[in-house]
């Protein structure tokens, strides 16, 4: 469930690989020189739009007690199911 594109993933992984293959046959000293050079990658992404509506008490219930089982605020789970179902309707219509 990545939110950066897939070409920008592409490149991000092998320049990974190549980092880490450049690495590998370094001294640490050089390594370590090489780090302190290094860009910390930043993905911009828009902030988050706060959305009201109006949610069933039972299914609001039910939701809350399957996320603090899984550990995470029940406002995140609601938004990771409706990520899930936007991307699963937009392969299914090819977009």
């Amino acid at each position: 469930m990545s939110k950066l594109p897939a070409k920008l993933r592409n490149q991000l992984k092998k320049e990974a690989f190549a980092w880490e293959a450049s690495l590998s046959e370094e001294r640490p000293e050089k390594v370590e020189k090489l780090l302190e050079r290094a860009e910390v990658f930043q993905a911009n992404r828009p902030p988050r739009q706060p959305v009201s509506l109006r949610v069933d008490p039972f299914d609001l219930s039910l939701a809350k007690r399957i996320a603090r089982r899984k550990g995470i605020p029940f406002t995140q789970l609601m938004s990771m199911w409706l990520h899930e179902k936007v991307e699963q309707e937009k392969a299914e219509a090819g977009a």
